[in-house]
């Protein structure tokens, strides 16, 4: 019986099995949005499940799945579709824009962001897409030309330079102009100039921008304003970086392997002596290598990145070499709480060669004439010289090395559907190790000391560790009536700094060591820079008929750097957007269809920033003399020091033609910086150190105008130009009757801030010519300033199918700079180019510095790229396989001779104001040529 009933079961058995194979079926089709044009990058999933896909570049998919299982397809802008698997094999969706997701999300301040239409503020935004483009290795580099009103200037072309970075004028004397770095909401140490104890060697100014890693990017917000940097808290004045970071998307696990190749040349352009390209640069070769993964599901997704990149940079000495991992995952953990978590490992070491302001830079001796000008030497002299140059080169001996990790943890609970609560607790730990290594050989080689000498090598060495504790607890809160919306955010941060260093220096070495313990003498010095902040803030967002949107709200802010005599500050906003063409009558309108975008905006916001902790205490210096402590005043005090105010009010306007295939955007702003910390020159009868003081005030106004076209937009070919035009006027309104004072540069040439003149301008004595031919020499005279008040971005891109080609550049104008090389090799007798020649000879250079000032006037295009995609060619072995080819700096127009881009000197001082008006003996940013191979599977 039982045999029998087995036989009676396989059947059935049989025709199960039979039955469930033929329900899973190969399902393909096409995603085209509700023009017709293909999507590509929409993501197919079987719900559910894991099961899912992408569609390519022709936006074409294929996935298999049983038979009435559903598909969900999703894409950004776009309403989500579900369709059930019947009978048939092709399921083509037509998908059709939502006008709730392409409303832009940005993350202006704490808590889970607001959607762009409803803010004040101007927010200058880059994704994935556009960052991925681009060869860069550092957050300004890619910033440079993509930001269409901020200021980047890279001081050189060595390894992780440092830049001056600004966006509507310099507000501070006191300061860096360097915004604030947050990378998932945790604030990363951000120092972009020498360290306080660093070595003094020009090209040793590394920046802690060229350590955050870039291939992992999802978003970059750049924010800039003071209605704008509110929530943000202290030092915020100076704009914020806000990175986004990948935590991978629900749907088929995918990967991708790419591999750059390029060759490194030096910039030529601008130099004087075709003979220091002989004697310095050498092409190089770079190589990098990403590799990524992502996935996941509706409850936990994912994003693993890693890259290796290293180079042999464009001259002799430079090399670089970086390695970086980065995770970001997104887990549901129950139907209510969700984690956000990201972790990034960077390890960065370069060699750097002597620049700008040292004698012992090879480069600037050479353009500076510090020999005679090299042009005139005779072949036998130049082969001398250039073996002299290059044994220099080959025994200089400066190295970095940077480890950091940054780590940040979100917790998101949902309450309700209007309740939500967000938690952000994260680290950044930054540890840097500076080595001068001066062997009596490059001594000898360098004639500082007599050939024969073994017993005065030198070593330096510079230890700094930085680390950032960011916490932050916030409140979301959104409701809705029939004509009225609410936001409400209401949040407490706390964030800590440290910052150690320690400087390590040993003398009277032999050469091949590199311990301290065989120097028989040592000294150390140490810094100590601590700081805490603390914070509550709120945000409220009123929307009226979904059209018009009131917001208002403000930060109570304390910082330990203010001393114990300074109240909490209170920073307010409040901001009025109206958003005309979404009037339903200007919807059903025939305008609509031309005029497509009417946005009026307006906004007061308050930000700060705090003069250096512990400026406002008495302090003393405990100095070891004859085996016993003796003191001496260090820092006077002033414990009236309150922070830095900076006010601004601005007001714009948007609009978007032919359904915004047309769009233009400007900003009126005006910004006051009250309370301007100044340090003024006390005088030496007083027998006291400068102190800092809060006697100044700054203002900054101008405008922000934005273009963004698309002239052709078909299913095959798609055009898009970006042009941005920005001014600002920069003016010390009051120097609290202080008289004026350098703050880079030199006393007969310097970089001064005076009370009626821009922050930082030139000012010195001129030769002016009068009407008998002779030649007054007015001292103290205004040599214009150093940062250009018009400047602007521009860019194209054109698609024609699976073909990209891309261009950006980036312009300025109305400035000045002080060309400090041409003025060495004039006082050394090789350059009298443009001096009139009643003054040579006849008496000093120095009063007649007007002639060694010229316009810092560019135009640089920055990169040149092409791609192609593969697409179904690459296919089965990858989903595609993309070629690229891009060229940086390839092309560049200055008013001078000389790079008005470069400086030696104004970025010296840990946190100190940059003036960036003295090009002087350091390389130009180099020509690139990098082609790249992305498989993706």
């Amino acid at each position: 019986m039982k045999q029998k009933f087995k036989w009676m079961l396989l059947p059935l058995l049989v025709l199960s099995i039979t039955f469930s194979y033929a329900q899973e079926k190969n399902i393909t089709g096409t995603v085209t949005d509700q023009t017709g044009l293909p999507l590509p990058g929409v993501s197919v999933v079987e719900v559910g499940t894991t099961n899912g896909t992408q569609t390519d570049f022709d936006g074409n998919y294929s996935i298999t799945i049983e038979e009435g299982n559903e598909l969900r397809f999703s894409y950004i802008g776009q309403k989500t579709v579900t369709r059930v698997v019947g009978a048939g094999n092709t399921i083509d969706v037509k998908m059709q824009e939502d006008a709730q997701a392409l409303e832009e999300v940005v993350v202006t301040g704490q808590g889970s962001g607001i959607a762009r239409r409803k803010l004040s503020t101007t927010v200058d935004a880059l994704d994935s897409e556009d960052i991925d483009k681009l060869p860069a290795n550092q957050i300004d580099q890619i910033l440079q030309s993509t930001t269409p009103s901020a200021q980047v200037r890279l001081s050189s072309g060595q390894p992780g330079t440092s830049a001056i970075i600004r966006t509507r004028g310099p507000i501070s004397a006191a300061t860096s102009a360097t915004p604030v770095i947050i990378v998932d909401g945790v604030r990363v140490d951000n120092l972009n100039s020498n360290p306080q104890l660093g070595i003094a060697t020009g090209g040793a100014n590394v920046s802690a921008l060229a350590d955050i890693p870039v291939e992992s990017i999802e978003r970059i917000e750049y924010i800039k304003g003071g209605a704008a940097t509110t929530l943000y808290g202290a030092d915020a004045a100076n704009g914020i970086i806000q990175i986004i970071t990948k935590k991978g998307k629900d749907g088929k696990s995918s990967a991708y392997f790419e591999s750059n190749v390029g060759v490194i040349k030096a910039t030529t352009d601008f130099l004087r002596y075709d003979r220091t390209a002989e004697a310095i640069f050498e092409p190089g070769w770079s190589q990098e290598y990403r590799v990524g993964l992502n996935g996941g599901s509706e409850k936990f997704s994912y994003n693993f990145g890693g890259s290796l990149y290293k180079d042999d940079s464009f001259n002799d000495i430079n090399e670089q070499i970086r390695r970086t991992f980065t995770f970001g995952l997104t887990a549901k953990v129950t139907d209510k709480l969700k984690y956000q978590g990201s972790f990034s490992f960077v390890n960065f070491e370069s060699n750097l060669d002597y620049n700008a302001n040292t004698s012992f830079s090879r480069f600037s001796n050479l353009e500076g004439s510090a020999r005679g000008a090299t042009d005139e030497f005779t072949d036998e002299e130049w082969q001398g010289e250039l073996a002299r140059v290059r044994n220099i080169g080959r025994l200089v001996d400066i190295t970095n090395t940077t480890n950091r990790i940054t780590a940040s943890n979100k917790f998101i609970y949902d309450i309700d559907d209007a309740l939500q609560v967000n938690a952000t607790i994260g680290i950044d730990n930054r540890n840097t190790v500076q080595e001068e290594l001066l062997s009596n050989e490059l001594q000898v080689a360098l004639g500082s000391i007599a050939e024969g000498t073994t017993d005065q090598g030198a070593l330096t060495r510079v230890l700094r560790s930085a680390f950032t504790l960011t916490t932050d607890v916030n409140i979301t809160h959104r409701a809705n009536t029939e004509n009225f919306s609410f936001v409400s955010i209401l949040g407490g941060q706390f964030f800590r700094t440290s910052d150690r260093q320690n400087r390590l220096n040993g003398s009277g070495g032999v050469d091949g060591t590199r311990s301290l313990n065989n120097f028989s003498e040592q000294t150390f010095s140490d810094f100590v820079l601590e700081n805490a902040n603390y914070g509550l803030y709120f945000l409220e967002n009123i929307g009226i008929y979904d059209v018009a949107f009131l917001e208002f709200g403000g930060r109570l802010d304390q910082n330990t750097a203010s001393g114990a005599n300074t109240d909490p500050l209170l920073l307010p906003k409040v901001g009025l957007t109206y958003n005309f063409s979404d009037h339903d009558f200007y919807i059903n309108s025939g305008f609509k269809d031309i005029l497509s975008t009417i946005k009026l905006r307006a906004n007061y916001g308050e930000a700060t920033n705090f003069a250096q902790p512990f400026s406002q205490d008495r302090t003393f210096a405990q100095n070891p003399f004859l085996g016993g402590p003796s003191f001496t005043f260090d820092n006077q005090g002033n414990d009236e020091l309150v922070s830095e105010r900076v006010k601004t009010t601005e007001f714009g306007v948007e609009l978007g033609f032919f359904s915004n295939r047309l769009f233009l955007s400007g900003t009126r702003y005006i910004g006051i910086t009250e309370d301007a910390l100044f340090t003024p020159q006390d005088p030496p009868s007083s027998g006291q150190a400068n102190q800092i003081q809060n006697i100044g005030e700054v203002e900054n106004k101008g405008y922000e105008f934005a273009l963004t076209a698309t002239p052709i937009q078909t299913e095959k070919h798609n055009l898009s130009i970006n042009l941005s035009y920005n001014t600002n006027e920069n003016l010390v309104t009051d120097s609290g009757g202080a008289p004026a004072f350098v703050v880079g540069g030199f006393t007969v040439l310097g970089s001064v801030v005076e009370e009626g003149q821009s922050l930082g301008y030139l000012r010195g004595t001129a030769a002016v010519l009068q009407d008998d031919g002779t030649y007054a020499f007015e001292p103290n005279t205004a040599l214009g300033d150093t940062f250009a008040p018009n400047f602007g971005s521009m860019g194209i891109n054109y698609t024609w199918g699976d073909f990209n080609l891309f261009a950006t550049a980036d312009y300025q104008f109305g400035g000045q700079i002080t060309d400090l090389s041409f003025l060495l090799r004039h006082l050394r007798g090789t350059d009298n180019t443009g001096i009139p020649e009643e003054l040579i000879g006849t008496t000093s250079p120095f009063n007649y510095v007007n002639f060694f000032v010229f316009d810092n006037d560019f135009l640089k295009v920055r990169n040149i790229g092409a791609s192609y995609n593969l697409g179904d060619i690459a296919k089965p072995l990858f989903s595609n396989i993309r070629l690229g080819i891009n060229v940086t700096n390839p092309f560049n127009w200055t008013a001078g001779s000389f790079d008005p881009e470069t400086t030696g000197s104004g970025i010296t001082a840990q946190n100190g104001f940059a003036s960036g008006g003295f090009a002087y003996g350091t390389e130009s940013a180099p020509r690139t040529y990098i082609a790249s191979m992305r498989f993706e599977f």
